[in-house]
């Protein structure tokens, strides 16, 4: 038998793959759950951003409707009004040539100093500036913002909740075109430094004011989480990818296995007939033919039929394959059989035909079906068969009721005695290759000639199986050209087409 045997040598390199796979798949997975969670934590702090934005210029554009600002009780009041309406305003003054002159906690301010920090000026008539300190005899540093006089100052606790609430990003918010940055949060859960992935950053811009929040994630997937816990799932995923490569490979190895492909072979009826002929000594034309199962697959080769044939009895496949090639035979040989009535062909039965009291009739209906005559197919009972002689007697005889022909199949190689002879009305006797081959031997050649001698005398047709050189075909047609043969020495097993040319042949020679 030809092919390959389905074995379990690349399931290793099949669980590295797919333990790469799955890393990967776990990688993106959590990398897609960690950017989601970063857009919502990023529009949550935007939302957070613009509340504070929109009560600082809220607060401010109250401020400015205040006329003749100036540092004087009236005024002071009005931005103590104002600033009690505003949650994340922590105090509102008034500034001149870069000094506080005056707010709504701090009153009127006689010894301020100048604001020396560089302000950051967006377009939006804004100025910005983060943490200054030294404007109030305090040590509190404060974020201001400012517009024309007017001077709002906020302390850097309204994030203190946010950066509190998340562990993990890094974030800031930072004006659109990236110059200043309005507060920034580095996370201890993040990396002091890039690895070897890219870091996930989400951006997210208000509509409203000119920033954007920005969250980034330097510990993107598979590395956010613990050591431990990365380690415990590299080594789940292995253990995954192990029993999916091994469930994979019994798969196919079943897949793959004789048993398998012989059932979807029968089933599908990819199973095909050859032909073997057999040859009239006295004219070396073709008589008949034997009938032969063969099965070819794709993984396995030329499969031998006794190997599937006994798989076939192993899996109950069996008595579905005989029907099938019985019907077969008879079917594609049925245009031969009905032109030439001496035309037969054997089939080859096994316990399970002889034991089937319905398989007789069965061959019957198929010979009524495609018009044949019951002499003309043959029932070939091997020797080697092991059941008893009185079944055998008993089935041989029923067939003959039927008209068909018995032979004996592979004498001399079996169990069998000569009783099989005398108790078995056997139409056919076929000499086994084993004694056709040793035809030439001196010393088996007495054997031989005692056989030959044997079955002449009790006047059955006698077919030698196996010749295959000139030698053995002058040994057989010098002592009887009543004999029938089987051989590579005239033709292997043929398809269809192959028999149906080889016959075009026996006509022609004969008409010559």
């Amino acid at each position: 038998m030809q092919g390959r045997t389905p074995n379990f040598n690349k399931l290793p390199l099949i669980v590295c793959l797919l333990m790469f796979f799955l890393t990967c798949v776990f990688h993106v997975s959590v990398s897609y759950f960690q950017v989601r969670h970063q857009k919502q934590f990023s529009n949550v702090l935007l939302n957070k951003a613009e509340h504070i934005s929109a009560d600082i210029s809220s607060a401010i554009n109250a401020a400015s409707q205040i006329s003749f600002r100036q540092c004087n009780t009236q005024t002071i009041n009005k931005l103590r009004v104002i600033l009690a309406n505003y949650e994340y305003v922590h105090d509102l003054g008034l500034i001149r040539k870069g000094k506080v002159k005056c707010t709504a906690n701090w009153g009127k301010l006689d010894n301020t100093t100048l604001l020396t920090q560089q302000l950051y000026n967006s377009s939006s008539g804004y100025d910005f500036a983060a943490e200054v300190a030294g404007v109030f005899p305090v040590e509190t540093k404060y974020d201001v913002t400012k517009r024309d006089d007017i001077i709002a100052f906020t302390v850097n606790k309204p994030f203190k909740h946010i950066d509190e609430l998340n562990k993990h990003f890094s974030f800031k918010i930072i004006s659109k075109n990236k110059e200043y940055v309005f507060h920034h949060y580095e996370s201890q859960y993040q990396f002091n430094s890039k690895t070897f992935l890219p870091t996930q950053q989400v951006e997210t811009c208000s509509t409203q004011f000119s920033y954007c929040v920005v969250t980034e994630n330097n510990r993107p997937g598979i590395l956010y989480f613990p050591l431990y816990i990365s380690v415990l799932i590299i080594c789940m995923l292995g253990l995954i990818s192990f029993l999916i490569a091994y469930s994979l490979s019994s798969y196919f190895d079943k897949q793959n296995s004789m048993e398998f492909r012989l059932r979807s072979a029968i089933k599908n009826a990819q199973l095909y007939l050859e032909y073997q002929p057999i040859i009239d000594v006295k004219t070396n034309k073709i008589i008949g033919v034997e009938s032969l199962v063969r099965w070819k697959d794709e993984i396995h080769g030329q499969v031998s039929p006794e190997l599937f044939l006994g798989v076939a009895e192993q899996l109950s496949l069996y008595p579905m394959l005989a029907y099938e090639c019985a019907m077969k035979a008879l079917k594609e040989l049925a245009p031969i059989m009905k032109t030439d009535h001496g035309f037969s062909v054997a089939i080859n039965v096994n316990a399970y035909e002889i034991e089937n009291p319905e398989f007789l009739d069965y061959l019957h209906q198929l010979c009524s079906k495609y018009e044949l005559r019951n002499e003309q197919v043959k029932i070939e009972i091997t020797e080697r068969i092991g059941l008893p002689l009185t079944l055998l007697a008993c089935f041989a005889l029923k067939a003959k009721k039927y008209g068909f022909k018995i032979a004996l199949d592979d004498f001399g190689t079996g169990v069998s005695n000569l009783v099989w002879l005398t108790e078995i009305n056997f139409d056919v006797i076929k000499i086994d290759k084993v004694f056709t081959q040793s035809i030439t031997d001196g010393v088996k050649q007495k054997m031989i000639l005692a056989i030959m001698s044997l079955v002449s005398e009790l006047n059955r047709t006698v077919i030698f199986e196996g010749v295959e050189t000139e030698d053995e075909y002058n040994f057989i047609e010098s002592h009887n050209e009543d004999y029938q043969i089987q051989g590579w020495y005239f033709y292997k097993s043929l398809s269809l087409q192959d028999l149906q040319n080889a016959l075009v042949g026996n006509d022609n020679a004969q008409t010559l």
